[in-house]
């Protein structure tokens, strides 16, 4: 399974921003129009308020000039100074409790009528008390069905202007969001494009100003790192430039006396060490190349040659044998044929074989090492007979074999690892078909 799909899902800063600014403005949006809706349509009783306490205003006036003025009547409106003078219909759903000197009362007889009429009565009452100590009751009488009344229709006319004037304010309120945002999310975006090409090349160009101080502080950080891992990996280069040679030099002292040596005649004791030394000096030549060679970056390791992988691996076998001595240890190479033939780095193969048979050798106190060449797939497993039944401790890949993985890697080679039950492990490698030049009989196609 690939490792992405198991990643979790990332999201945009400016995206994010957007969005939750989005979601308040119009939670406010929809709080405001409903508030500025409710006050407009509210706002019909205000005026018929108003209207009917000017009335009762202008006739206080009148009898400060005139004390036996009558009381003001006119176009739908009557004034009555008793509560029993009041339309039976109003008397009916109404009592003198309801009303409150200066608070309009209003009574739609239609909703409480059995049948629906566009002649049943809309009251709207408002007491006034006079400042001679009497209460006149001003009365204003519409019918249900009075739709082309013009107090009606500027009331529908008040109600309709409420969706424009919200229209409005939505357009008003997406600019803003619309400025808001850009000024949010355009300096993350640049200094998002900014980091992106910033390079070691660009180490001297002025830090751009993005225009707020967290950003800024982010931008210098992240020139700070570049900086300080621009100087890290030049210092690891001329560490590796100069430890190729000076590591280099003292393995190639000890081969050349062991070569001087060899050519002296030496007893059986004398040779035994002379074989242990050439081949640790051979060892450390070989992890000593491996290691410098991981170190650099894009570095090819030595050139492409044509290799028969079984002679190849019993070379290997023979070389790395030394590490069995002295334990109960067998080996058995099968290969499923001796023309496997491919076209690789010699160097590259070599660590890779050689570590993944020292790794089964070294970690293999007693039991059977098996090696299987199937094609270009190579199998390396070791059976520890020491281990009854399940072993609790699993087999350590060493350094061997984290070499083996990185070089793999590197190389676009293939190698799993696989720990076994008995404590031993098996590791398929394989270099791939791409370095197949002449495969084994049993894999040509008729």
């Amino acid at each position: 399974m690939s490792s992405t799909c198991c990643a979790p899902k990332t999201r945009s800063f400016s995206r994010f921003v957007r969005n939750y600014v989005l979601l308040g403005l119009v939670i406010t949006l929809v709080l405001y129009t409903v508030v500025v809706n409710f006050y407009m349509l509210y706002g019909k009783w205000m005026v018929a308020s108003f209207q009917l306490q000017v009335i009762a205003e202008q006739y206080e006036d009148q009898l400060a000039k005139i004390p036996d003025a009558p009381l003001p009547n006119g176009f739908n409106i009557q004034t009555f100074d008793r509560f029993d003078e009041l339309p039976a219909q109003l008397r009916a759903l109404a009592s003198p409790d309801d009303l409150e000197p200066g608070e309009l009362f209003y009574v739609n007889t239609d909703k409480y009528a059995e049948n629906e009429d566009p002649e049943n009565p809309v009251f709207l009452l408002f007491p006034y008390a006079l400042k001679d100590g009497r209460e006149i009751l001003i009365l204003q009488t519409y019918h249900a069905g009075d739709e082309d009344n013009v107090y009606f229709v500027r009331l529908h006319k008040l109600a309709l202007l409420s969706i424009p004037f919200a229209i409005a304010i939505v357009g008003i309120f997406a600019w803003f969001l619309w400025v808001i945002g850009k000024r949010l999310t355009k300096p993350s975006e640049d200094l998002q494009s900014w980091a992106n090409s910033l390079t070691a090349d660009r180490l001297d160009d002025p830090i751009p100003d993005f225009g707020f101080e967290e950003l800024n502080d982010v931008a210098h950080e992240l020139h700070r790192s570049v900086d300080q891992i621009d100087k890290f990996v030049a210092r690891e280069r001329e560490f590796l430039r100069q430890a190729s040679h000076e590591l280099r030099t003292p393995v190639t002292i000890v081969s050349g006396n062991v070569e001087l040596l060899e050519k002296s005649p030496l007893n059986e004791t004398q040779s035994r060490v002379m074989s242990r030394i050439k081949r640790a000096n051979r060892n450390m030549q070989q992890l000593l190349e491996t290691l410098l060679w991981l170190g650099r970056e894009n570095a090819p390791l030595g050139e492409t040659e044509h290799i028969h992988l079984s002679s190849f691996i019993e070379q290997e076998i023979s070389d790395l044998s030394y590490l069995t001595d002295g334990k109960h240890v067998s080996c058995t190479f099968v290969p499923d044929s001796t023309e496997t033939e491919i076209a690789t780095s010699r160097a590259a193969l070599m660590i890779v074989v050689s570590n993944l048979i020292r790794n089964a050798f070294q970690h293999t106190p007693k039991g059977q090492v098996t090696i299987t060449l199937t094609g270009t797939e190579l199998r390396v497993e070791n059976t520890i007979s020491t281990c009854n039944g399940q072993c609790t401790t699993p087999q350590g890949e060493g350094i061997g074999l984290q070499l083996v993985k990185r070089i793999c890697q590197r190389l676009d080679w293939h190698c799993t690892p696989t720990h076994l039950p008995n404590g031993g492990m098996s590791v398929s490698f394989d270099p791939g078909a791409r370095t197949l030049i002449k495969p084994a009989p049993a894999l040509v196609k008729s």
